[in-house]
This record gives structure tokens, sequence and C-alpha cells, in this order.
């Protein structure tokens, strides 16, 4: 007579706690797995262990322990959900096979575990057949993944994935614990029978493979194989703190306190006060990262999260146009020099030595000198296209701006080009030209320029590269009529503007950019508004999330999503048709920084006419122009040039036009237009220009 369902089980530990006849008599073998459970634990503890000990040898880190509501629900958006990991959808897809299958497989054997160590009985009637046919085709879907991964890494060979065995014998062993734990159920099948075999489809596949087996043997070779898949299942737990595989335990850990500030926001000490505190010591002053115990207890953490699945790599354009810059390579060889330092260390029995400064006996080293060249950090553009792809949230561009803050300030290392920027910086307040030309500009302008303390709604950023470089002034006109035409009480600073310290701020600078930002902050304090307006996403990034730490804080808007707001409020009204095919190219300022993707294709679409179109890299998965961190004033030379490279994307799209809302964007698009013989084919616009355009009669 057949059980009803609601009552279906199997026997828990069937030939290990029990002889093969039912009868209790299994002997030593539930004692020896339950030494072999708590030798794996020691083992797998004692490895956390020297993990988290090695993690807080780091420096502090910025405070990562608020916000624990936000944190949890990152946690599950990225690990429950996989939202980064699915973001590339072929590995994203076969990650995830074997990710939700081993969910489905732990809590099975959780359950297993309670009822069998615990006296507990929920491993019965709906419960029983849900979770094994569950754990059956969880365990099959974690083989597909493996052969993909396998496919992926062996057949495909793509040139941002790293050919090392261990990681392919990590694979292997994962499929052997699930492959004999088939076998197991297999023989169990084969030999005792079970009236529930379907809800164990792959288990009875195996079965198959024992058809004809006597009991006797079936028993012997059910224990061995049992034995074969305990063991391997152990070592695999034991060893994951010491293998690719801890990345299950420090990636989610990575994510949880990964940054929640924006992300142009760079932890940074206020340099004016150090120097001024009776304290400060000049001989041990330093700035950002310069060897490896600089590193912070999260930036070690990095290290141990990264899964080498070069996504960063894959996306970023420095890798792109051919230079030594490697987003990939920048955790790698940190890692690397890290542990060689701490192997010194240890061999010198200095890691158990209880007097103060015992390790200072030991040099660590200089991550530039001894990791890479100097110019390997000075290829990144800031872009942020690394950063966006990490499925473990590694930050790799504050760790390359940490770099580069301890190359210029205590090095004195920096490019010539970068450098000559940052003397006219110091100078004459931009990198740019005279303070002369600036005012000349607000008088043909006819702005309103607001004196310290009076009152404006709107207070408009010009930004330096719009200010001196006359290609970009009927962008800024264009601006102003927009606002004129809405109505807006608006105004700007004149002569008291000057450069909000960007460039500064991503060559490394540290002081330079703190000086310029304070006097600043002085200046714009001394005005009332509501709103600080600015068109460029470099400048708006600055003043939105860099001068808050030294007493700035406004409600800084760009003028995308400002214009769009004026359109909603319909106070403004495009009229006359465009012509030709559009496409947008979203700033990393913009874009990737600030998560502005909507409000300037809003902007474009009120447009009557207009045919807008998108490049095969767009929204947060848009093409640098190549401008970025500091590389508008420094051409260091590669294979290709990133703005060329983003040109032909636009080319591809059919493009008439390339729309931009930036004008660092606009200037490398427009350079590369010229330099591949385009110019005469497509032109470069700033949204506003488009929207203006439509209005004028």
């Amino acid at each position: 007579m057949s059980m009803p369902m609601s009552e279906a089980q199997r026997e828990i530990m069937w030939n290990i706690a029990r002889n093969a006849d039912g009868k209790l008599g299994g002997g030593i073998q539930p004692v020896i797995m339950y030494i072999l459970f708590f030798i794996m634990l020691a083992v797998f503890g004692y490895g956390l262990w020297l993990r988290i000990q090695s993690w807080r040898k780091g420096k502090p880190a910025n405070e990562r322990l608020g916000d624990w509501g936000m944190r949890l629900v990152l946690l599950v958006k990225e690990i429950l959900f996989q939202r980064k990991v699915l973001s590339e959808k072929f590995p994203g897809i076969f990650h995830s096979f074997i990710f939700y299958s081993f969910i489905v497989l732990t809590i099975t054997t959780a359950v297993v575990a309670m009822d069998y160590d615990l006296g507990t009985s929920f491993f019965k009637g709906w419960i029983y057949l849900t979770l094994s046919l569950g754990a059956d085709l969880g365990g099959a879907f974690v083989l597909i993944g493996i052969l993909i991964a396998l496919y992926r890494r062996y057949i495909i060979k793509p040139s941002f994935v790293p050919q090392v065995l261990g990681d392919t014998w990590a694979l292997i062993l994962i499929a052997i614990i699930i492959i004999t734990g088939f076998m197991a159920e297999g023989l169990r099948i084969a030999v005792k029978g079970d009236e529930w075999y379907w809800i164990s489809p792959v288990g009875w596949i195996f079965s198959m493979f024992f058809a004809g087996i006597g009991s006797e043997g079936g028993v012997v070779a059910h224990r061995i194989i049992w034995w074969v898949h305990t063991l391997f299942a152990f070592f695999w737990m034991a060893t994951l703190p010491y293998t690719k595989f801890f990345h299950i335990l420090a990636l989610p850990t990575n994510i949880f306190f990964s940054k929640l500030e924006a992300r142009g926001h760079l932890k940074r000490d206020d340099l004016e006060a150090m120097m001024e505190d009776p304290n400060f010591d000049e001989d041990n002053f330093n700035v950002g990262i310069g060897k490896t115990s600089d590193l912070s207890w999260k930036q070690r953490l990095d290290n141990d999260a990264c899964i080498k699945c070069g996504r960063c790599e894959q996306n970023c354009p420095a890798v792109m146009s051919k230079t030594s810059l490697n987003p990939r390579l920048l955790i790698a060889k940190i890692k690397e020099l890290l542990e060689s330092d701490e192997a010194k260390i240890k061999a010198a029995g200095l890691d158990k030595a209880k007097s103060a400064g015992a390790e200072a006996a030991v040099e660590y080293s200089a991550i530039i000198e001894n990791a890479f060249d100097p110019e390997f950090v000075q290829h990144c553009r800031t872009c942020m296209a690394c950063v966006e792809a990490c499925p473990a949230m590694i930050h790799h561009v504050d760790t390359i701006m940490a770099l580069r803050q301890n190359e210029v300030v205590i090095q004195g290392r920096l490019n010539n080009e970068g450098a000559r920027a940052l003397k006219s910086m110091e100078s004459l307040g931009n990198p740019f030209g005279p303070p002369d030309d600036r005012v000349a500009f607000v008088e043909e302008l006819g702005a309103k320029v607001v004196a310290a303390g009076e009152e404006v709604d709107v207070l408009y950023w010009i930004g330096c590269l719009s200010t001196y470089d006359p290609t970009k002034h009927k962008i800024i006109k264009d601006i102003c009529w927009l606002l004129d035409k809405a109505g807006i009480n608006w105004g700007v600073l004149g002569e008291e503007e000057v450069c909000c310290g960007d460039p500064a701020r991503v060559m490394g600078q540290e002081y330079t950019f703190q000086t310029g930002a304070k006097m600043q902050i002085e200046a714009l304090n001394a005005r009332k508004f509501k709103t600080l307006l600015v068109s460029c996403p470099h400048c708006f990034n600055t003043l939105a999330h860099e001068y808050p730490q030294f007493g700035g804080k406004y409600n800084v808007m760009h003028h995308s999503v400002f214009l769009r707001g004026l359109l909603h409020e319909g106070k403004l009204s495009p009229k006359k048709n465009v012509k030709g095919k559009f496409v947008y190219h979203d700033p990393c300022y913009l874009g990737r920084y600030q998560g502005v993707f909507d409000e300037p294709r809003d902007l474009l679409k009120s447009v009557p006419g207009i045919n807008l179109a998108e490049m095969a890299s767009h929204r947060n998965k848009s093409l640098c122009c190549g401008g970025g961190g500091g590389h508008f004033w420094i051409d260091i030379k590669a294979e290709e040039r990133i703005n060329n490279i983003r040109v032909r994307q636009a080319q591809d799209a059919g493009a008439d036009f390339i729309l931009t809302a930036c004008p660092f964007c606009t200037q490398m698009i427009d350079d590369s237009l010229k330099i591949l013989n385009l110019d005469e084919n497509m032109k470069v616009m700033d949204i506003a220009s488009v929207l203006a355009e439509s209005m004028k009669d």
C-alpha cells in the first residue's frame, strides 16, 4: 500500500548510522564522521581567524558600521538577487546556477542534520518531497554551471579571465562532491529501493548504472562512495579560507561594508589642520597610500573579496586603449605584495612580538616601486567603469586616487603636463588662463554678478573650461538664454569663481585642492541661493560631494536635471523639429557618478521630431571620453585613443550628432571627430543647445 505524500520520508543516514537491514549498528562510522566534522570546523575557523587578523592590521577606513538597514538591503539586493552578477548575462547565468543551487543544498543538508543530530522531524511529508526534488535538481544545475564555466574558461577563453589551474581544480572538486553524492543516492535506491524515487530524478538515473548489483556488494559500494563524498565535502569546507572560494564569505562581507557615500566622495584628512596641530609629526607625515602598511582594513578585505572575474578589466577604457593600467591586476598585485610582506614578518617572528613597533623592523614595500611602475596609476580616467562592473563592489578608483595622492604629495612625482596645469591653478586660480578673461566673458554674457550678501534663486557656476574655451561659449549662452526664457532669478559669481579644484583632486595634489576648495567655499557661503546650478559634471561632483567635508553644503544641480524640471513645469516649451539622427553620450561623472541617466534623455525626447538612438555602450555601461582623471591635460601615449573608440561607436550607430552634457566630453569627442576626419559628417552638441535651438525663432 502506497504511503500518502503527507507522510513521505526516507531513512536518514541509511547504511551509515544503521546496518543495511535497518537495525542499529553503524558502529564507529558516525563517531568518525563527528570527529572529522569538528576537525574540519577547527581548520576552517583557524583560517577564518587568520583572514580577520590580517584585515585588522589595516588602517582605519571611513565609518562602515552605520546604516545597518541600508547595508542589509544592499546585501539582499546584491547577494540574494545577484543584481550585479546577472548584469553580464552569460557568466551571470552559470554563476547563478551554482549559487542558487548551493542555497537549496545547504538548506536541505541543514534540515537533515537537525533531524539526525537534534531529533527533530522536519524531513518528511511535503518538506521532504520539496527539498529532495530541489536538492536533486540543484545538484544537476551545479554540474551544468561548472561545465559552462569550464567551457568559457578553456574554449571561449576571454582575455580578461586568467587561466589559473587552482581555480579549475576548485571547480573539479565541487563536481566530485556533487557526482559522488548522486552516486551514493543511486546506490541507496538500487539496493534499498525507494517509493519516492521520482522526486530524486538524477539519483534515480544514477541508480540505473547499479542495476543488478547484489545487496552485499551494493552496501559496501554505498559506504565507500558515501565516505568519499563526505571526505571531499569536509575537505572543501575546511579549506575555504585558504582558497579562491573564500569569496563565498569575503564577498558578502565586502558588500555589507561597501561605500555608501557618493562615488565621488574621497576619504581625506584636513591637511591644514593636521599641520597646525601642536603634535604634528613631520617625519611621519603621510598622505594617501605609499606602502602596503598604508592599506586600510577595507582595502585588505577588497583583496580577499576579488574573484578575478575580469569584469573590471573587460569594461576599463584604459585597458581597451592598451595602456599598462588594469584594475584586476591592481587588486591582484597589491594582494601579492601584501602577502609577501606579511610572510617576511611571520618568518622573522615579528607577528608574535609584543613590543611596540616590532613589525617596523621589517620594511613594508612601496606599492608603486614594487607592484607597478609610476605610469600604471596615471592611466586611470576615474570613470568608475570598473566599480560599476565589480560584483564584489570593490572601489578600485578610491585606491588609485590614494596612490596618486602619495605619488604627488609625498613622492613628488607627476607628469610634466599635469604639473603645468597644477602650477597654473596655484598661480591663476584655474588651469586655463588669466582671471581677466573670465571677467570679460561674464561681461559678454551680461549676467548678473552676485556680490557677497546678495541673494538669488539660482547661482550659476559656469566652470573653467566653458569660460576659457570660446568653442564652449555657445553652450553657456544657450543655458543663460533658457534661464531667462523660464523667468529664473539667477546670477553668477563673476571673478570670485575660480576652479572648483577637480583637476588637482584627480591628479593627486591634495594640498592644492583643499586650499582652493576652502577659499571657494568662503566665497559661496557669503551668498544666498537655493540652487547651485552647474554645467560640468566634474564640478558637480566636487561641489556636491567633496565640499561638504570643508563646510560647503549646497543643493547642487546639473543643467540636464534643472532644464528637464523646467520642461515638466511648463516653463520651457520646445516647438521646432530637429533634423538628423542623434545619439546621447553619458558623461561618466554625470551617469555612473551621480546616477543621472533618464533626465537628459527625457529632455531630448521633449524636442519635436528628434530621432534618438543608443550607442553600443550607454547608460551605466557608457564608454568614457578619455578626458577624466586629469587626462584632459595629461596625454600619456597609448595604442588607441579612448575618444576615438567612443566616436566609432557613434559612427556604428549611424549618428549625425553626438550629444552630451559635459564640456570635457564635448572637447574630447570634437577632437576625435577631427582626428578621424569625421567632422564633416558628425557634430557634437550639448543637450542644452538642442533644446534652445528647438525654442528659438
